[in-house]
């Protein structure tokens, strides 16, 4: 390294030297999900706290160098290999991806991002030596798309971006180059500059030049081609500046006819891309119009096709048709599914689409086939079953093939080995809006002439939802990635997005390949729909659990302010804001043990009058599963005959669900959850009752959309039950906003030309949880007062503390909890202070000492200083005897004992936590985070068992437990093959909820259970 080298910036070779290969990619994975943080460069040498992504613990890491020169790693975590730990391979890629900060142009910016990633996260290794620096293999140490592949690269040039790749991001990001070529040229810098000067290329290349005024250009690299016959091709197609000349594609073919087999001039197949992808846009164009013009004749009855479709349908399916790939966005209930099978149909019949392949969620499988016999008469293969049945059912033949997304996932070689479909059809395709996903990635790998992405919901959240879906459409449509957030988002100087701008060009580019028709054009056909909000008061034990909940989230978000949070504290944070949710809807779903609900009552008199008064059915729908659980009860209680629907319930037996709440009259009320009523057709019921607010509008349309729709005969009722003053009214507001984002991007009748960002929840919430202050009567009562919600240790104050006193004690230590989190271990009362002690004391910790105390002032009107001292400190001053300020002091809080219940130790607190955490993201469906948090609570409690400072990686753990573990009695076999059990899963994408519910209980078991005991 020379001595103006920045000595921790390390590029991918030199990360391999001092890493083995597991450790960088687990070190990268670290990197990204932006564990590293505190990050300080001194003379000392480089710092940070980075957290294990795989067990939420954090390590202080220190880098730096002996006399000698050689890399010196400090780490907590004990890692017994010569070389960095991953902890210290996710902070030398934090520190170099915060290097080079400058304000750089986007197309800059893009390139540099590139050069960076190529650096330190591709190996390439040459293939020939073929033209100019020759051909080379590249591949990622983690690959982004979750399937490993290499990448050719030619090298051309090293002074110009000329050179080409295979890869996607290369044919798609409109810079001329990729992190694959850059890897390369990275490595051919390190060549002998004699060396490189030889490899110069000498005869001309023609390539596509994206470096230029109007790209893209087809150009000429002339070398020193003069004269002769080539020379004299070369003038005549291009000019002095070495651009094409003429009109494109037609010039470039006739110039490739006159070239021959020649071995003179290399045209590169960047180049060749181009030109063949404008010759088949101007004959698709063409064979585009007449296909409109012929389904448009049709007057509505399309041969082969059992149905007659409405107007607006015929141009639906004249459209998907003429396309071959669109986006179909109609609103829902107007028939995405029968337009698609009619398109599918036609171009079954016209243009040799065999084999149909139809990805939709798993409780809509039935139903498609259903639909597409119904309609056309044609087969229809449901994929399920073993790897060997499916096997079978994809060498079928030709028609329709059905098979739910996460299928794709362990299909997809086979899919495109051996289906290899014509058509590729997503429904409910907003499945796959974050391409970050392993399903959405899969799904991006399967290769089709034509596809159909149809989606009431092209945009949810963010418009990058709306990038994802047009991938698989057509990349070409909205450019690069980065490009696309310079267009049309606008960001601040940190690049957080603002708002977004020029929606009108968006509106214009999408309107060749989308779609979207709202329920407007079919108004006459549909009934009336009539929309009540009814206001609800939460009780004082509902009040309780919400503010303590949004206090926690609160403290997090505050952090936020200051520094992006760690993956577990993003988990926190999403276990304090469901909890908030749920307490809106039922103190039980938090404590489990409060009785009955404000909004359980104001349900019941709702159903009593229009169901059981009234002769109607109904739909009720909830996030939460308890809260579909207590509804089922009360209605039971009532007498009223129902059915209740969620994620746990198999596949195979939700259609008889449906089936008895459409034709037994003694079944008024359908109750549903959103993970198990996605895409259901209830139109037999006309009441529609919101337990709950969703988080995004799409989920409120889509709830509503199951029973307004074509085929509804009566006015339909639909009533949101919202908590009155609570966050449950914030997330209405916010849901408000994004209507109108989604408004003026897919309705192609929106004006809107710029549309701001609506806050995100932690600006929406973060100002009133400051300065929150409990209510005037629980000050008056001192009710207990709880965090357990959020995974806190049991927290209490001593009955010998009053009124504000004891209420400022217990909020000192909840917010010192969610601060320091485990670096916490005791609270002391002394000379009428508090004395907490950390694992270490920050040179910012003393003013948030003050901070938090005058904070107490203003909200409890006591004065209770505070002060923060380290272990070794502690017992300094016990050495003092009598004269030690904590000789009499009251222990109000110790993380390693006393307040909670069977073993203290630090590692079984935190899987206690977990679970707890686990429980509540489960509740909200959310099965990937509570996955995790499941799989990290069981390592550390069997580390706990085993005596160890911490658990190993999941991915030693197989080693661990039959080696150490099962020899020594720590665990017995059947818990071992639990935490196997739950390794296994995290693999997997989509994981169900009537796998995780069982295992939630059998986790907290193992944690539970003292090892001594007989059941241990």
């Amino acid at each position: 390294m020379s001595d103006d080298a920045d000595c921790f910036l390390f590029d991918a070779e030199q990360l391999h030297a001092v890493a083995d290969a597991r450790e960088l990619r687990e070190g990268l994975i670290d990197f990204r999900q932006r564990c590293v943080t505190e990050m300080e460069r001194d003379d000392q040498g480089l710092g940070a706290e980075v957290e294990d992504s795989d067990t939420g613990e954090v390590y202080q890491v220190l880098l730096g160098y002996d006399a000698e020169g050689n890399l010196l790693v400090t780490c907590g975590c004990d890692y017994p290999g010569d070389g960095l730990c991953r902890h210290g391979v996710a902070l030398l890629y934090a520190y170099a991806a915060g290097q080079g900060d400058e304000l750089l142009g986007a197309v800059d910016d893009a390139i540099e991002e590139r050069v960076r990633r190529g650096r330190s996260e591709v190996r390439v290794k040459p293939l020939s030596e073929g033209t100019g620096f020759g051909t080379w293999q590249a591949s990622s140490i983690t690959p982004s798309s979750h399937y490993s592949r290499s990448y050719r690269v030619n090298i051309r040039s090293l002074e110009r971006r000329s050179n080409y790749c295979n890869c996607p991001d290369f044919a798609t990001n409109q810079l001329g180059t990729c992190k694959h070529i850059e890897a390369v040229l990275h490595r051919l810098e390190k060549m002998p500059k004699r060396t490189r000067e030889a490899k110069h290329i000498q005869r001309p290349y023609v390539f596509l030049d994206w470096d230029c005024e109007d790209p893209p250009l087809i150009a000429l690299h002339r070398g020193e081609l003069r004269s002769g016959k080539f020379g004299s091709l070369l003038d005549e197609y291009f000019d002095a500046m070495g651009r094409m000349t003429g009109p494109l594609p037609e010039r470039f073919f006739d110039f490739e006819q006159q070239c021959g087999d020649q071995q003179v001039i290399d045209i590169g197949e960047d180049a060749r891309d181009y030109a063949r992808q404008l010759s088949s846009r101007a004959a698709h164009r063409v064979r585009a119009r007449e296909i409109h013009e012929q389904i448009n004749s049709s007057g509505g009855h399309l041969p082969g096709l059992q149905a007659r479709l409405y107007p607006y349908q015929v141009e639906g399916v004249a459209f998907l048709a003429a396309n071959g790939r669109a986006l179909l966005a109609d609103d829902m209930g107007l028939g995405k599914t029968l337009q698609s099978i009619a398109a599918a149909r036609w171009l079954h019949d016209h243009a040799g689409a065999r084999r149909i392949l139809v990805a939709c969620p798993a409780s809509l499988k039935q139903q498609w086939a259903r639909e597409i016999e119904r309609f056309t008469g044609m087969p229809a293969q449901v994929i399920q079953g073993g790897p060997q049945a499916r096997g079978v059912q994809y060498r079928r033949g030709d028609g329709f093939f059905i098979l739910n997304y996460e299928l794709i996932l362990r299909d997809l070689s086979i899919i495109n080995e051996v289906l290899r479909p014509d058509l590729l059809i997503l429904d409910e395709a907003q499945r796959i809006k974050n391409w970050r996903t392993k399903i959405a990635s899969a799904v991006k790998l399967i290769s089709s002439r034509y596809a159909f992405v149809l989606s009431g919901t092209p945009l949810e959240n963010r418009l990058e939802d709306l990038y994802s879906l047009m991938q698989v459409v057509d990349p070409q449509v909205l450019g690069p990635l980065w490009r696309y957030l310079v267009d049309f988002h606008v960001t601040d100087e940190r690049g957080k997005v603002l708002g977004y701008r020029n929606l009108s060009e968006l509106r214009r580019r999408l309107r060749p390949v989308m779609l979207r028709r709202d329920r407007r054009l079919v108004q006459e056909h549909l009934p009336a729909r009539v929309q009540q909000r009814l206001d609800v008061t939460m009780t004082q034990r509902q009040r309780e659990l919400h503010d303590d909940a949004l206090s926690a989230a609160g403290s997090l978000a505050s952090i936020a302010k200051r520094r992006p949070l760690t993956p577990g504290e993003q988990n926190r944070l999403m276990a304090a804001l469901q909890t908030a949710r749920m307490a809106c809807d039922a103190a039980a779903l938090v404590d489990r043990e409060t009785k009955g609900a404000p909004k359980l009552d104001e349900l019941a008199g709702i159903l009593d009058e229009l169901c059981l008064q009234g002769g109607r059915k109904a739909v009720v729908f909830s996030q939460w599963e308890g809260m579909t659980r207590l509804v089922e009860q009360r209605l039971h209680a009532m007498g009223l005959g129902c059915v209740r629907l969620h994620g746990g319930v198999p596949t195979g037996k939700r259609g008889a669900l449906m089936d008895r709440f459409r034709e037994d009259d003694a079944v008024q009320v359908f109750i549903s959850t959103d993970a198990g009523g996605v895409g259901l057709n209830l139109q037999s019921a006309s009441v529609l009752v919101n337990l709950d607010i969703p988080w995004n509008p799409a989920v409120l349309e889509q709830r509503i959309a199951r029973i307004h729709r074509l085929g509804q005969s009566e006015s339909v009722q639909v009533i949101l039950l919202v908590s009155t003053d609570s966050y449950e009214e914030r997330v209405y507001s916010l849901v408000q906003n994004k209507q109108i984002l989604f408004d003026n991007v897919v309705d192609p009748d929106g004006e809107e030309d710029v549309v701001g960002v609506s806050p995100k929840l932690l600006e929406l919430v973060t100002d009133d949880l400051a300065n929150f202050l409990p209510s005037d009567d629980s000050a008056e009562t001192g009710d207990e007062v709880t965090d357990d919600k959020v995974g806190a240790s049991a927290v209490a104050a001593r009955d010998s503390a009053e009124g504000g006193v004891k209420l400022a004690i217990r909020r000192a230590i909840e917010v010192m909890q969610e601060h320091f989190g485990t670096r916490l271990e005791r609270v002391l009362g002394t000379g009428g202070g508090l004395l907490a002690v950390v694992d270490r004391v920050e040179s910012m910790d003393d003013s948030y000492a003050t901070a938090l105390s005058d904070r107490l002032e203003a909200e409890y009107r006591v004065n209770l200083p505070l002060a923060l001292v380290d272990p070794l400190t502690l017992r300094g001053l016990g050495r003092l005897g009598a004269a030690s300020p904590v000789q009499e002091g009251e222990v109000y809080f110790d993380a390693g004992g006393g307040n909670t219940q069977g073993d203290g130790s630090r590692l079984l607190r935190l899987a206690r936590e977990h679970v707890q955490s686990a429980t509540l993201l489960l509740q909200g469906q959310s099965t990937h985070g509570a996955l995790e948090l499941l799989t990290s609570a069981l390592l550390m409690t069997a580390a706990a068992r085993a005596g160890a400072a911490q658990p190993p990686p999941a991915r030693e753990a197989a080693v661990w437990l039959y080696s150490e573990l099962l020899p020594n009695g720590c665990v017995r076999e059947d818990q071992a093959a639990l935490i196997m059990r739950t390794i296994g899963l995290t693999q997997s994408e989509q994981v169900p909820v009537s796998l995780l519910e069982p295992l939630l209980g059998e986790t907290r078991a193992f944690v539970e259970t003292p090892p001594s005991s007989p059941g241990a």
